[in-house]
């Protein structure tokens, strides 16, 4: 199973956060935007999910955003995929809300749900059905949906990209890899894949996944940028990248860019704190709500 979170050299205390938990103060509000809910699967499976609403017109059909979380926010606490990170509240926050309305729908999973061995829980499945499910009760425009997550939330989006072709319109996949003798099945979709190049198992990993889609006749542009880029040089990056015109983008940030100075140094470092960054490039929310099935 996927070993993500290990922790700095004697462990965590008790109810400790780890530098890559919790959210900004000025995101704290946007939690209270969502709402809690239960879904049961049609073989009697319980999750539960959070949902953002946003304000619209009555019949007026939107996209909706679908964030997966990593290993380390599983919880039976609904709220807790949006708490350990920004990836979904992101999407829900005021200012962009006014450029790019959408529905924010963060699955809650309890346990591991991909694991390293490349197989995953009846949750992938549940995951597909609840999307239906909300998209269909909901004023979701079903050729915009969108999925993004990190880490363990990538494991699962890459095998729903392998098994499904009519879910998502496209995906932000963040710190992740999955099986490169199977990936070559995403050569045709909507992928922007961002990883750290200090991450010691997502970048070559999800590199060979790259090489199997090129093998296949796919086109993956490439791309890299530090985590502390100005808002100008992401734009600069995300131009190059898109110029290239492939359905597939592999980029990443440089080195250990993702780590401050004092960060605590330990082999999982730049894995986790790479979507503390990569959540916060412009240019690729963007690119995201451009896509259409």
């Amino acid at each position: 199973m996927e070993k993500e979170h290990g922790p700095r050299k004697g462990g965590p205390r008790p109810g400790e956060k780890m530098p890559w938990q919790g959210i900004p103060r000025d995101m704290e509000p946007v939690v209270q935007r969502f709402s809690q809910h239960r879904f049961e699967t049609a073989d009697g499976h319980q999750m539960t999910y959070s949902l953002f609403e946003p304000e619209h017109a009555p019949g007026e059909k939107l996209p909706m955003v679908v964030f997966m979380h990593d290993m380390g926010a599983c919880s039976a606490d609904a709220k807790r995929t949006l708490t350990q990170g920004i990836g979904a509240l992101v999407w829900a926050q005021e200012a962009e809300q006014k450029k790019r309305p959408c529905y924010v729908l963060a699955p809650q999973y309890e346990d591991k749900a991909a694991f390293d061995d490349f197989t995953v829980g009846w949750e992938a499945e549940a995951t597909v059905e609840l999307i239906r499910h909300v998209s269909g009760s909901h004023d979701v425009d079903e050729r915009r949906i969108y999925g993004t997550g990190q880490s363990m939330g990538t494991m699962m989006l890459c095998e729903l990209l392998i098994r499904h072709d009519d879910v998502f319109a496209a995906c932000y996949l963040t710190a992740g890899q999955w099986d490169p003798a199977r990936m070559a099945a995403i050569r045709d979709r909507n992928v922007w894949i961002m990883v750290s190049e200090g991450d010691g198992r997502a970048f070559p990993i999800m590199g060979e996944c790259m090489e199997a889609v090129e093998a296949a006749g796919g086109r993956v542009a490439r791309g890299h940028v530090s985590a502390k880029a100005t808002d100008e040089e992401f734009t600069v990056f995300a131009s190059d990248v898109l110029a290239q015109g492939a359905r597939v983008q592999f980029t990443w940030l440089d080195g250990e860019s993702v780590l401050e100075p004092d960060t605590p140094r330990f082999p999982a470092a730049c894995h986790v704190h790479t979507w503390k960054w990569a959540y916060r490039i412009e240019p690729v929310r963007a690119w995201l709500f451009e896509q259409r099935l």
